[in-house]
């Protein structure tokens, strides 16, 4: 074959600009076949001969020009083989030298889709650093681009600018700036608003020019990327029935796309055809984690057999299509061990979380050491002595520090487990009771003031209500609880209303508060008789139940 190529490629002598296209032509059909290497090797071909045409003073400047835009091509699809590869140092060289040829050449889309380029290859690592640099690189081409405008097509221009919007709010979600995305004195969120009023622009521009320059999702998917980030931007807050709704509509935009592909419910992945195979796991990845974010609502929610349901969806996708999915392995163990934890089936739980921390993303690995030492401390029957060493060995280097370069999210929960840790153990003294509330308190700071996310706010302050009464501010101590439930009670969640009201009790007793006591009885009786009721309708479900809890165990 690659002697064919150079054959073919030979037969087209003073045709350099043909030379590209029949070279960029293989490069693409050997990248649908799977062949990483041979395709990058067309590249790398296209390469020089480009900078051989750029060289030479024989070449007008015009032949200059197009050589140019075709080594900027050259380079970012070198880059993109590097990434499949997983090396982002080499694919993130060749962003660069493609995004300075895009500039010496005055090529602005080009100069702006190779930066936003390096910034997903970036945003594989979350280096803030380095991200924080290509957006004000890619924000301050934007700039040029609008206001000098070009020969662009007004929707390629959009396009470019809604995808770097969604960079933006993705790098945002992964650092845990929700005070920006969502800020909590308004109904709405102005950046979903945002995203959504750009789609909608777009979509409308591309409907009155089919052809573009550059395709990053299909029309479909890139409205269900921006219902998806819009649901995450909403989770947080508590807007639960807003999330649902676009959540809602972000599995119908991606399903319309994956019919219009040729997948149906039967579809698996031997059965697809090397050319669709791209766009088709960029869709398929996209409905994994809707279905993760749907999950995770309608368990905060309780709805504990819809959340069943979903987690059977994403399990169901992973065995038809294992190779595509491979990557959402992790992310999905985790989302099983969730459920399975708010089932009680605590070794099923501790079981999928062990096989998401042994996942290679930093934010999937410590979730989940954290969920599985919380796991622990949940357990009953475990002498304390035991848990909290189990802990100590599942969270490791954590149960020291916390690495300031994690997300906020991740900084968050493993404060709380490295904190619940030094409260449970036996041996602890009054340094490491201090120790635990310093990192309890920097938990509660984070979720309040950066996360925005009324989940972990009550969970942490209900944390917190026993230390206040051990320092005799019982005042204190109800006044976290009662906020803790008023949160709980605000997202549906019956565990945690169930926990509050539990801590309430012992309160009353303490004060010796009988009539409150008694009347705190009866309603807590009610809500434990609410949450037995739905784990119950989840577990009546056997077959989907027992699926998720043994999946791949």
């Amino acid at each position: 074959m690659s002697q064919g190529k150079d054959l073919l490629v030979a037969q087209l002598p003073g045709q350099p600009l043909l030379k590209c296209e029949v070279l960029a032509q293989l490069g693409r059909a050997h990248k649908y076949l799977g062949e990483t290497p041979f395709q990058r090797q067309c590249y790398l071909k296209g390469l020089e001969l480009c900078k051989q045409h750029i060289s030479s003073s024989s070449n007008n400047s015009s032949n200059k020009r197009g050589m140019a835009e075709w080594a900027v091509y050259f380079h970012l699809h070198t880059a993109e083989s590097y990434t499949t590869e997983q090396d982002s140092l080499k694919a993130a060289e060749h962003a660069d030298a493609a995004a300075e040829l895009a500039q010496q050449q005055g090529l602005l889309e080009q100069q702006l889709l190779c930066i936003m380029f390096k910034l997903q290859v970036i945003m594989l690592s979350w280096d803030r650093k380095e991200a924080e640099q290509a957006v004000g690189a890619a924000a301050a081409v934007l700039q040029q681009l609008e206001q000098q405008g070009g020969p662009a097509s007004p929707a390629f221009v959009a396009l470019l600018k809604l995808q770097f919007t969604m960079l933006q709010v993705m790098l945002s979600i992964h650092a845990g700036n929700f005070e920006d995305l969502a800020p909590p004195n308004q109904n709405t969120s102005p950046i979903v608003a945002d995203l959504e009023a750009q789609c909608e622009s777009l979509l409308q521009l591309l409907g009155e020019q089919q052809q573009m320059p550059y395709r990053w999702l299909p029309a479909a998917a890139l409205g269900a990327l921006v219902q998806l980030l819009a649901a995450i931007i909403l989770k947080p807050g508590g807007k639960m029935k807003q999330a649902l709704l676009h959540i809602s509509r972000g599995l119908q935009l991606v399903d319309q796309q994956l019919a219009a592909l040729h997948v149906g419910p039967t579809t698996t992945e031997a059965s697809l055809d090397h050319i669709s195979t791209y766009e088709v796991r960029s869709c398929l990845v996209l409905r994994v984690l809707l279905l993760e974010v749907q999950q995770q609502l309608q368990l905060l929610s309780t709805s504990y057999a819809a959340a069943c349901q979903t987690s059977c969806e994403s399990i169901a996708l992973l065995q038809r299509f294992p190779g595509l999915l491979g990557g959402m392995r992790p992310s999905v163990h985790l989302a099983a061990g969730l459920y399975a934890q708010s089932m009680n089936a605590f070794d099923e739980a501790q079981a999928h979380y062990a096989k998401a921390a042994a996942s290679h993303d930093s934010h999937m690995r410590v979730c989940g050491q954290c969920m599985a030492a919380l796991c622990i401390l949940a357990q009953e029957g475990i002498p304390k002595a035991a848990s909290v060493s189990r802990g100590r060995e599942l969270l490791g280097e954590l149960v020291e520090s916390v690495d300031s370069r994690l997300g906020y999210a991740e900084r968050a929960v493993a404060n709380i487990a490295s904190g619940l840790l030094q409260l449970a153990a036996p041996d602890g003294g009054s340094v490491e009771k201090s120790d635990a509330k310093q990192r309890l308190s920097k938990a509660l700071k984070l979720a309040h003031g950066r996360l925005q996310n009324h989940q972990v706010v009550s969970q942490v302050l209900l944390f917190m209500a026993p230390l206040q009464i051990q320092n005799a501010d019982v005042a204190g101590a109800h006044s976290m609880v009662t906020s803790s439930f008023t949160l709980a009670k605000g997202a549906l969640d019956l565990p945690a209303q169930v926990a509050s009201l539990s801590m309430m009790q012992q309160l009353y007793h303490h004060s010796q508060q009988a009539d409150k006591a008694g009347q705190n009885a009866n309603y807590l009786l009610r809500k434990q008789e609410e949450l037995s009721a739905k784990i119950q309708e989840a577990e009546s479900a056997a077959q989907q139940h027992t699926l998720v809890l043994k999946w791949d165990l």
